[in-house]
């Protein structure tokens, strides 16, 4: 079984920090970098762009600020791998890096997401590093499987990653809790990357979404999140969103829950009221008066016109605009 994205050390050539939360890096950087010319008109001449000095140093150069290259242990004739990785990580940063790779060679192409993983697959890469490819080029943790390492995976006929046409067929193991076996598939004529997991009882994915909201892992929280605002009927799922948003301490879950949250109605009011209220992030205040527009309960009124009368720019505006979709 092989290690990925969690553990970046063994896939890249110099050792990097480990960090904690991206949104998975599959478009994040726009454009690639090359070389080229231009003229200009008579007596002169438009500059020529220098060549890089490598593939390496032409990615430093195409990478965001704030970032360090190294290239990846990783090997795929024709596309050059290299992780960037972020020198100063915050609470939202899941990864130490992503992956970005060069097609052509020195001068050539720099992609990464979907583009990466196409690549990758052109270039006929067997399907275990097409694979790996594909779940750091999303960003996403787990153990790639290779065969059954327990009861579950060999329930579920857990097999190596295999192509059949044009789809890569691969399983995972999530070791944070709570430990789950997901399957996923890799689209090799888009570099679209699908990972989800086995069919389970409702109850069942009410609990593993309330531990997972307890893990550190803040990468899974948006989908625990929505999955408990889906079965908000559920008292379980409702006690949880509720808790979760009035004394969460990361202000970015706490929001996520206002994006969520509108999904179970009226009784989701005073919980809001309260958040916009009190919150000590104007950023969670804001996102619960647009989420009591959403939830469009009358009742809400008096504390959203309130709100719209403070001095607060960002919630004086959440806050009319909310009144606006009540009225």
């Amino acid at each position: 079984m092989l290690r990925v994205t969690v553990v970046l050390a063994s896939l890249i050539a110099v050792a990097a920090c480990k960090s904690d939360d991206k949104k998975p890096a599959t478009e994040s950087k726009v454009g690639s970098a090359g070389s080229g010319t231009g003229t200009g008109s008579a007596g002169s001449a438009a500059p020529v762009a220098a060549k890089p000095a490598s593939t390496l140093e032409q990615v430093k150069a195409w990478a965001p600020k704030g970032t360090t290259v190294k290239a990846a242990e990783l090997k795929v004739p024709g596309v050059e791998l290299f992780a960037v990785m972020q020198d100063k990580l915050t609470e939202d940063d899941y990864e130490a890096g992503a992956l970005a790779g060069v097609v052509g060679g020195q001068g050539g192409k720099v992609v990464e997401g979907r583009e990466l993983i196409k690549a990758v697959g052109d270039a006929k890469a067997d399907a275990k590093t097409i694979a790996r490819v594909a779940l750091w080029a999303y960003q996403e943790e787990g153990e790639l499987l290779d065969k059954p390492g327990n009861r579950e995976q060999t329930k579920a006929h857990v097999t190596a990653p295999t192509i059949k046409g044009t789809t890569l067929k691969l399983w995972v193991w999530l070791d944070d809790p709570p430990k789950l076996l997901e399957r996923g598939t890799v689209e090799l004529a888009t570099g679209a990357l699908e990972l989800g997991p086995l069919p389970v009882k409702p109850d069942v994915l009410i609990s593993n979404a309330i531990r997972t909201l307890a893990a550190s892992n803040v990468r899974r929280y948006p989908r625990a999140i929505e999955l408990l605002a889906k079965t908000c009927a559920e008292p379980r799922s409702q006690q949880t969103l509720f808790a979760v948003l009035s004394s969460h301490a990361r202000d970015q879950t706490r929001v996520a829950v206002t994006e969520e949250i509108h999904k179970c109605g009226a009784v989701a009011v005073d919980p809001l009221i309260f958040s916009m209220e009190h919150d000590k992030s104007a950023m969670v205040r804001a996102a619960a008066a647009t989420a009591l527009g959403r939830v469009g309960a009358g009742r809400a009124r008096p504390a959203l016109a309130k709100a719209a009368r403070g001095e607060d720019a960002n919630l004086v505006w959440a806050a009319k605009n909310a009144l606006s979709k009540i009225n």
